[in-house]
C-alpha cells in the first residue's frame, strides 16, 4: 500500500522480469561428436527429469524432429546431475562446477546458463541456455523512474552473475546481484 513511497525497487529475475522458460541457444560439441547425436541422447535422458533446463533440451530435440531413445538405467542424485545408460553408453548431464577433479577440457565459461554432457566419461558437448525477458520488461522499467520517482532499480537472482548482468542490460537496469557469486 505504500509502494508510492518507495524509491528503490528490487526485482527477482526468473518469472518476474523473464518468462522463466529458458531455451537452448547453443550447442558446442567436442571434435568428432555430432550435434544431432548428443542432442538426441541428452533429450532421451532429460524426458525423465524435472530440472528446469530439461524442457528446453526436449523442445530443441522436438524442433529438430529427433527421435528419443530408450534409457536402460537412470539416476538423478542431488548435486551430481542426471545419469543414464542409452544404447550401451553412459550419458551424464551436469553442471561445470559438479565435474570435480575430472581432467576435461571444456569451452570457456560465458554468460548464461549451461550444462555439460559427457558420454562414457568424455566431454561431448556444452549446452547454453537463455531465459528471455518479458516483452514489456524494458518499457516497464523505463516507466518507473519518470512516473513514480523511482531512483534505483535492481535485480537479485540465484543465477550466475554473468546471466544477471546480461538481463539487467536488456531490461535497462543498472544493478544486478547474484546469490550464486
Amino acid at each position: 500500500e505504500q509502494v508510492d513511497l518507495c524509491r528503490t525497487l528490487i526485482f527477482d529475475k526468473t518469472g518476474t522480469l523473464t518468462y522463466g522458460k529458458p531455451s537452448l541457444q547453443e550447442i558446442t560439441c567436442a571434435p568428432g561428436v555430432q550435434r544431432s547425436d548428443v542432442l538426441r541422447l541428452a533429450a532421451s535422458l532429460e524426458r525423465y527429469s524435472k530440472h528446469p533446463l530439461a524442457a528446453a533440451i526436449l523442445n530443441a530435440a522436438k524442433d529438430e524432429s529427433l527421435p528419443l531413445d530408450s534409457v536402460a538405467e537412470i539416476s538423478e542424485r542431488p548435486g551430481e546431475g542426471l545419469r543414464g545408460l542409452i544404447e550401451g553408453r553412459e550419458v551424464l548431464i551436469t553442471g561445470r562446477n559438479k565435474l570435480g577433479q575430472r581432467a576435461l577440457t571444456l569451452p570457456p565459461a560465458s554468460s548464461g546458463l549451461e550444462c555439460v554432457v559427457l558420454i562414457d566419461g568424455t566431454f561431448a558437448a556444452l549446452f547454453r541456455f537463455r531465459d528471455a525477458p518479458r516483452h514489456d520488461t524494458r518499457r516497464f522499467v523505463d516507466h518507473l523512474k519518470p512516473h513514480h520517482d523511482v531512483t534505483r532499480v535492481m535485480i537479485v537472482s540465484g543465477d550466475r552473475d554473468s546471466e544477471v548482468r546480461y538481463l539487467a542490460g536488456l531490461a535497462g537496469i543498472g544493478e544486478g546481484f547474484s546469490a550464486a557469486s
